[in-house]
């Protein structure tokens, strides 16, 4: 009985062992199948975002750190799009690239690779696009893209390229668009694009010189855009050609401007508008004009144009052919490289160097140095002594914190200064001193907060300046002032406001500008911004510039945002075109828009200073109007005052009529005689005359005691009046005499009995 119920036991146990062992082999198996499933997806999701779209996979593994595309883990049988932009990638090997063989795209912008080994491509015989462009490449060597038999739009744009060896584009069948711009190429090989199909191709930025028609123009016949600006072209004989070609392609395609550097009698003239005979004037023109009726297409070229090359001196047309050597005394640390063209480079990239010293004594003094991705952290005065034949300096991704002034001092031939992914947080006045023909700076990423008035001040060439990705939040005045400046980048930083006046009006050389990526305050005192930026070329203003305050526009373009929105308060005053005054006049009308003479008045003219001078008008009315009120106030006081004083108080004077005597009568005798006299019948009006003059004469001799009595009288009281009454306004009759005076007679009156007796007579 206990062995039976030993054997059951056992065979539960081990029952329940295979059970336990079936469950473990199932989610195993699950496990295996849900990871077979997931493998498709890599990398996708763990290290990189993955969408897909019409059965293609887009892979972003954008600003992941990725130092090697080994630790990209992709599926074999899918194609898909590559996105490596701004990662920590500084070299390219071949076997590294194989798991990448399905790749349509591949975006490598935005690293630091230094070299591209031949052949490091030939894997990647699907891809279409390839993008290499801000990495610290120097040259391209032949056959390094080989492989790329679909390639068909090839980006390598801002690196520091100078040399572009033969054969290095001639396997691209199907290339149809090359952006070469922002390097600093000085030649292309002849040949160079033989049997290339370009349709676009940018050449912006570069050091090129001429561009011959024998190896190079004959092959770009398709060509539809093709961009030149920015090059130190030289119009001599050898660009009569290219004058010629562009001015027949120009039809069919674009082809941009090209402006003369030199001779200094033509520098900044404009290719097209140079007469032929003052561009080369060993040339006849009836040759010059059949071959430029012989240039089609330009497919090949033309007899006409053959018998010319080969009439003239074939050096002219002879692109020289770089030679690379690695056979010159070297660093110990480093890897050099002599080239024909570019000179003596020196490469120490990641090699640990923390002071410049350790790189030791210099047999020759080079042309190129790169010391990218180091721990170097401060740079002194003494460090670049034997350096003076500098061209281009990289210092890029160290740790640079301190630069003593004039550390540069020596590098007088310094025409590219790349000091991007340091630790500056200061530019100072003496900084750069000594940097006579700088011509490139880049100041990227960085943790710049300040700029010092006179920081560039001893950069008399510098056209291209890069501040993006640091801590700027304003700009003193005057910091562009006399600089050539074509190109700023100032993204990606704090800036809120930028003042038009003594800032960005001194850009005055330039084409293109990068504003965006900044917290910008939409308000008032943007207002002379967005005009300043309205004045601009349509593509000269990069990127797209977001408001980011206040919050009812937030995130909403600069360019169409109102001033009416910005500043509400803004009224602009410009003249109407229709209305006059008399004289033909315009006068002003009100309105918000600020176009014509306000818009180009406030280019120069800050919204701050309108208020400045609006208080000073202000304060000159108030001031006015008080003076004013004042005068009037005080004209009453002394009106009222004036009314007080005239009117007649107590004691006042007396009015004296003059005459008063005359008015009474003093001849009672005259008129009795007189009435006697009437009622004779023998009346007679002269008789009356006489007795009335009689009465007057008698009244005068006997009446003369009394009048001089009462005039007396009349004096005295006159006399008191005058004293003890209020002055009162008098007014004098001058053609009246005013005195009380006895007045003579000027001849003798007839005595009274006489007239009497006369009369008698007369009555008898």
């Amino acid at each position: 009985m206990p062995c039976a119920l030993s054997n059951h036991e056992n065979a539960t146990e081990m029952l329940s062992c295979l059970f336990f062992i079936y469950c473990f082999l199932s989610g195993t198996l699950s496990q295996n199948v849900l990871s077979s499933k997931e493998s498709p997806e890599g990398s996708c999701g763990r290290l990189c975002s993955c969408t897909e779209k019409d059965n293609m996979l887009y892979v972003n593994c954008e600003e992941k750190n990725i130092d090697s595309i080994a630790k990209i883990k992709l599926p074999p049988a899918r194609p898909f799009h590559l996105n490596l932009y701004k990662n920590d990638l500084v070299e390219l090997l071949p076997e590294g690239l194989i798991g990448l063989k399905n790749a349509h795209s591949l975006n490598l912008g935005g690293n630091s690779i230094q070299q591209l080994e031949p052949g490091v491509f030939h894997a990647l015989s699907f891809l279409k696009k390839l993008y290499i462009n801000k990495n610290f490449l120097v040259a391209l060597k032949e056959d390094t893209f080989l492989g790329l038999v679909n390639l068909e739009y090839l980006q390598a744009d801002t690196n520091f390229i100078e040399v572009i060896e033969h054969g290095t584009f001639n396997r691209l069948i199907h290339l149809k668009v090359l952006i070469l711009n922002d390097n600093s190429i000085r030649v292309l090989p002849r040949n160079i694009f033989r049997f290339v199909p370009l349709t676009h191709l940018d050449l912006r930025g570069n050091q090129l010189q001429s561009l011959p028609y024998v190896g190079f123009l004959e092959h770009i016949g398709r060509i539809v855009e093709l961009l030149l600006e920015d090059n130190k072209w030289l119009c001599d004989c050898e660009m009569l050609l290219l004058k010629i070609w562009r001015d027949t392609m120009v039809t069919q395609s674009s082809v941009s401007e090209v402006v003369c550097d030199s001779p200094a009698n033509l520098k900044d003239h404009s290719l097209s508008n140079i007469m032929k005979d003052d561009l080369c004037p060993t040339y006849g023109d009836t040759s010059l004009e059949e071959s430029s009726k012989s240039l089609n297409m330009v497919a090949t070229p033309s007899s006409k144009i053959l018998k010319l090359v080969i009439a003239s001196d074939d050096a002219i047309f002879t692109t020289p052919t770089p030679v690379l050597t690695s056979d010159v005394a070297c660093v110990e640390l480093c890897s050099c490289l002599i080239s024909s063209t570019a000179g003596f480079l020196i490469h120490c990239e990641d090699k640990g160097i923390k002071r410049m010293s350790e790189l030791g004594f210099l047999h020759q003094s080079p042309t190129d140095l790169v010391l990218t991705g180091n721990m170097i952290q401060r740079l002194l005065r003494d460090d670049f002594v034997a350096y003076e034949s500098l061209v281009l300096l990289n210092l890029a991704n160290n740790k640079i914190d301190y630069i003593e002034n004039q550390s540069f001092l020596c590098l007088g031939l310094l025409q590219k200064l790349n000091l991007n992914g340091n630790r500056i947080d200061q530019l100072f006045s003496g900084m750069f001193f000594g940097l006579n023909s700088l011509e490139q700076l880049y100041l990227e990423y960085n943790v710049i907060e300040g700029i010092h008035p006179g920081s560039f001040s001893a950069l008399p060439n510098l056209k291209i300046l890069s501040l993006n990705g640091n801590l700027l939040h304003k700009l003193p005045p005057y910091i562009f002032h006399h600089l050539p400046l074509i190109k700023v980048n100032l993204m990606n930083n704090a800036f809120k406001h930028l003042p038009v006046m003594n800032v960005l009006d001194q850009l005055i050389a330039l084409r293109q500008i990068f504003l965006d990526d900044n917290p910008w305050d939409c308000t008032c005192d943007l207002v002379d911004f967005k005009q300043w930026v309205e004045t601009l070329q349509k593509y000269s203003v990069s990127g797209s510039i977001l408001c980011q305050t206040p919050n009812k526009i937030a995130k909403t373009k600069l360019e169409i945002v109102s001033q009416e929105v910005m500043c509400p308060d803004l009224v602009t005053f410009l003249p109407m075109p229709t209305g006059t005054f008399a004289h033909g006049v315009p006068f002003p009308s009100t309105t918000i828009k600020s176009t014509g003479f306000y818009h180009h008045f406030t280019v120069s003219v800050p919204f701050s200073v309108f208020i400045v001078i609006f208080l000073i008008f202000l304060l000159i009315v108030v001031f006015s109007a008080s003076g004013i009120v004042f005068l009037i106030v005080h004209r009453k006081q002394r009106s009222k005052k004036k009314h007080r004083e005239d009117r007649p108080q107590d004691g006042g004077p007396v009015d004296v009529k003059h005459g008063m005597s005359a008015q009474k009568n003093c001849c009672p005798l005259t008129e009795r005689k007189t009435e006697n006299i009437k009622q004779d019948p023998t009346y007679s009006p002269a008789a009356t005359d006489w007795y009335n003059h009689d009465c007057h004469t008698h009244s005068k001799y006997q009446g003369k005691e009394d009048r001089s009595q009462n005039h007396q009288e009349e004096i005295e009281l006159l006399s008191r009046s005058l004293v003890y009454a209020a002055p009162r306004g008098v007014v004098l009759d001058w053609t009246k005499n005013e005195h009380f005076e006895l007045k003579g007679n000027s001849q003798t009156d007839p005595e009274y009995l006489e007239i009497i007796n006369h009369h008698n007579h007369h009555l008898q």
